[in-house]
C-alpha cells in the first residue's frame, strides 16, 4: 500500500518505511494461479505453511518463483541458503515452474 500522492512504482520497488507489499493472486476451482503464467498452479491447501511461532508464510517454491525474475542480491543469497533445505518434492516443483515462467534461469542448473 502507498499513499495516493506518490508515483506508480517501477518493476524493482522496494517498500520504504511505512509501505506495505502484499500480493493478491488468483484462484480457480480451489487451485491457485501464478500471476506470471496460468499453467503454473498449486493446490489453495499447498501454497502456504507456517513458521514456528504460527506465522502463515508462502511456501519458498512459490517465493522463489516470484524471486527468480531479477536475482537480485538478496534474492540470490536467500536462494544459496534454503536450497539445501528446500525437500526433492519442493525442488522439483521449482524446477518444473522455472522451466514455464523463466526457462532460462540459472537457478535450474542448480535444481
Amino acid at each position: 500500500m502507498r499513499p495516493t500522492a506518490r508515483d506508480p512504482i517501477d518493476e524493482q520497488w522496494e517498500p520504504e518505511p511505512g509501505e506495505i507489499e502484499f500480493f493478491l493472486n488468483e484462484v480457480d476451482g480451489g487451485h491457485w494461479v501464478c500471476r506470471r503464467d496460468a499453467r503454473v498452479t498449486r493446490r489453495v491447501g499447498e501454497i502456504t505453511t507456517r513458521t514456528a511461532s504460527g506465522v502463515a508464510i508462502v511456501v519458498p517454491e512459490i517465493q522463489f518463483l516470484y524471486k527468480a525474475k531479477y536475482h537480485r542480491d538478496k534474492d540470490e543469497h536467500d536462494f544459496r541458503e534454503a536450497l539445501g533445505a528446500l525437500t526433492p518434492a519442493q525442488r522439483a516443483w521449482l524446477r518444473d515452474a522455472l522451466e514455464i515462467v523463466h526457462p532460462d534461469d540459472p537457478w535450474l542448473d542448480v535444481l
